[in-house]
């Protein structure tokens, strides 16, 4: 893995101004929009999926002589985009983060049911994007003349104060104490260290991001798949962009991060993420040796979605109550559920529907509801499988 050097506070760096908060401090908000069926991402320009996006993409891959226009669709458009409060306590104490949401935009031009599903730095991030979601306004998608629904947009807000950048001392002496335990061999005195580091609530987005890739380290040296694969997935958040000229490392590091998540992502029964995390390092520069590398663990993954045999992901809620995941198959189950689950909400390209939880019930879902992802609410710790039923 290469070495990647430290950068001290004093360099500068741009970046493009999206949403500006409310403090006496200038600061601002990033927002990198997401879809669910798109891996890149885009800062200052929204993008949409519509409801009916798997209908759109049939129509613009066919040639025009073999299709017949079933619908046409015209995306959501945004009239009003309220700007997050950066909260000032974080403000004060220079805490960077992120904040990842879903959410949904209703035949009025309303956002609907967002919901957290990730998010890295202070907790007040979550209260700040949330609030300021809620009140964004669009002109509503159309169908066939009449508005729709637009499902599944998701969007990273990321809180960053300009002109702020690099490691303090104090972080780099306590990071390489960290590390220097790590490399003696004595993982558990490491974790211990780490997590008295991580709860620091002055860290910067650059710090998050060594810290990280720390975490990764220490997860995948005690076995936890689990921890090490959220860890390189908040790494990647965390990093920046090439293209603004502010990430935190290097493409290298970058393509081997999403390399080991691809591995990661595979022995979970992630198929979705795997896929995800594949086609960006195949659209990096200089990277198609790990591409090449990859490439039999992709295939095993496609082989194992085209089989028989049904896909079992064992999982465990966290602490916020809620799982996420983004299915491969239009049939699913759950099993074996040790504790309380609430609901299941599944959120699809063209619908989303919600649920109680049974087990053993078989979910079928229609394959023009298009790509879905389902969120599981339930009380943390509880455990269940979650299986994608085989076709037949």
């Amino acid at each position: 893995m290469k070495a990647v050097q430290w950068k001290s506070k004093r360099n500068s760096f741009s970046h493009t101004q999206i949403y500006t908060a409310k403090q006496n401090k200038r600061v601002f908000v990033l927002a990198t929009l997401f879809t669910s069926l798109l891996a890149t991402s885009a800062v200052a320009q929204e993008l949409s999926i519509p409801c009916d996006e798997v209908e759109e993409k049939a129509l613009a891959e066919a040639k025009t002589n073999e299709v017949e226009r079933i619908s046409a669709f015209k995306p959501a458009t945004p009239l009003e985009r309220v700007d997050p409060r950066y909260p000032s306590s974080a403000a004060r104490k220079g805490r960077e983060g992120w904040v990842r949401l879903s959410y949904v935009i209703d035949e009025e031009g309303r956002v609907k049911d967002p919901v957290v599903e990730d998010f890295f730095g202070s907790p007040s991030f979550k209260r700040s994007a949330l609030s300021a979601v809620k009140k964004w306004q669009y002109n509503p998608a159309i169908k066939d003349g009449e508005p729709t629904q637009q499902c599944h947009q998701a969007v990273q807000m990321d809180f960053a104060l300009v002109g702020k950048t690099g490691a303090t001392r104090k972080f780099i002496k306590a990071y390489k104490n960290v590390d220097e335990i790590f490399k003696a061999g004595n993982v558990e005195a490491a974790d211990e260290a780490f997590k008295e580091l991580s709860s620091w609530d002055t860290l910067n987005r650059y710090e998050n991001a060594w810290l990280l890739s720390l975490e990764s380290q220490i997860a995948g040296a005690k076995g936890d798949i689990e921890r090490e694969a959220k860890s390189l997935s908040r790494l990647l958040a965390s990093n920046g962009q090439k293209r603004f000229n502010n990430a935190v490392f290097d493409d290298d590091y970058v393509a081997y991060a999403l390399q080991r998540k691809i591995l990661l992502d595979a022995q979970r029964g992630y198929y979705a993420e795997a896929l995800k995390s594949y086609s960006t390092l195949q659209e990096m520069e200089e990277q198609q040796a790990r591409v090449d590398e990859i490439a039999a663990i992709i295939q095993k993954i496609e082989t194992s979605i085209a089989s028989e045999n049904n896909l079992k992901v064992p999982v465990s809620i966290g602490d916020n109550g809620r799982w996420f995941h983004t299915l491969v198959r239009n049939k699913f189950a759950f099993n074996n559920i040790q504790g309380e689950l609430d609901t299941v909400e599944v959120r699809c390209d063209s619908h989303r529907e919600k649920f109680t939880v049974a087990e053993a019930h078989v979910w079928h879902i229609p394959q023009s509801w298009g790509q879905c992802q389902v969120m599981v609410k339930g009380d943390s710790e509880t455990k269940f499988d979650l299986v994608e039923v085989a076709k037949g």
